[in-house]
């Protein structure tokens, strides 16, 4: 192993060889005609290489990032951000940790438990944020920590000995089959109308979020002697899912026609940046429904209808294509059939 100043062309790299691999990196700095100056550019070099070697023999010997340790929150946050959408938690968090006193200046290896703790509470009662933004916010910052210490960065995450921000469970807007069958009685005008109309129903019964609706494409159902099936990478998380399809949802797509493998199923919705959520709450009234829904209340309404009809709570996980069981347990709690159906199997005694 060795790190090396080299000149290339008037430019500074380090020269570094690692595991029988050698390549360079730009430190970004240039020899200029200035004696002086080049004696000042080559001390920055040296001190640049130093601490690049510390950082190479501690990663081989697991040891702590002596310079990463020192860089601030702020910054390490502001890196991970970079790579990820605008929307993203880990962006939008970026803004309140600059306004909390000192939040855009501590270190990684200065954040313990009980700064952690106070950023918490800063979320919750001085930023105007709901409980669940608070919370969701907070876990940008628990899980930068958790990445730093994969870096060997830091030695722990504070985060983990500090409790969550509690959250209101949210309530999980399902539709009956009765309710759905209301729906599917009333017409939406209008080619996207009619696509929109179709687009929910084939969720209610396959489960599909909205994003993977609109980039379903016929290569996306497979045929096969054991029946018709979904086979999809899912936007959201990247995890492959396989969904036997219900009669009802291909009844809803089968055009009798033949498509290419590439072709969209919901061609109009594919096109559109807009989820057109209007329509649903437009279509609801039209057709009377006391609830307002949007495109999850389909996905809730296929996990709740499966839970229902007798399907295992980890069956279910694995067709929503859930990465914790714990977030199918909530459909669980949502539906007051099933807890009639097991208080009504309870054994019946005669009391006098």
């Amino acid at each position: 192993m060795g790190v090396k100043v080299r000149i290339n062309k008037g430019k500074l790299y380090l020269d570094i060889h690692l595991n029988g691999r050698r390549h360079w990196e730009s430190l970004g700095l240039s020899i200029t005609p200035d004696k002086q100056q080049n004696r000042e550019v080559m001390r920055l070099a040296e001190i640049c290489r130093s601490k690049r070697e510390a950082q190479i023999v501690s990663g081989e010997w697991g040891l702590l990032d002596p310079v990463n340790g020192k860089k601030t929150l702020y910054g390490y946050l502001e890196g991970i951000s970079k790579d990820r959408d605008k929307k993203d938690r880990t962006h939008k968090v970026l803004k309140h940790l600059s306004s909390y006193p000192g939040g855009d200046a501590i270190r990684l290896d200065q954040v313990n438990e009980k700064w952690f703790d106070n950023f918490q509470k800063h979320l919750v009662k001085n930023t105007g944020l709901s409980q669940t933004t608070a919370n969701s916010y907070a876990y940008a910052v628990r899980m930068a920590l958790n990445n730093a210490v994969h870096e060997n960065i830091i030695p722990r995450n504070p985060a983990e000995a500090v409790k969550s921000i509690p959250v209101p469970e949210p309530d999980k807007v399902y539709l009956n089959i009765e309710e759905i069958q209301q729906l599917a009685n009333t017409p939406l005008n209008g080619a996207l109308g009619a696509e929109v109309r179709r687009a929910f129903l084939f969720g209610c019964f396959s489960g599909l979020r909205i994003s993977d609706i609109k980039s379903l494409t016929w290569g996306d159902i497979e045929h096969s002697a054991k029946g018709i099936q979904i086979v999809k990478r899912q936007k959201k998380t990247d995890r492959k899912v396989f969904i036997p399809l219900h009669e009802t949802a291909w009844g809803i797509i089968n055009d009798k026609a033949i498509h290419p493998h590439t072709e969209f199923i919901f061609p109009l919705q594919a096109r559109l940046k807009d989820n057109v959520n209007n329509y649903l709450v437009r279509w609801a009234e039209r057709a009377k429904l006391e609830k307002r829904i949007g495109w999850h209340t389909a996905r809730h309404t296929f996990a709740v209808l499966s839970l229902e009809s007798g399907a295992e709570i980890y069956t279910v996980s694995k067709l929503l294509g859930h990465t914790n069981l714990k977030t199918t347990q909530v459909y669980a709690k949502a539906t007051d059939k099933m807890k009639r159906e097991a208080v009504n199997g309870l054994p019946a005694i005669d009391i006098e």
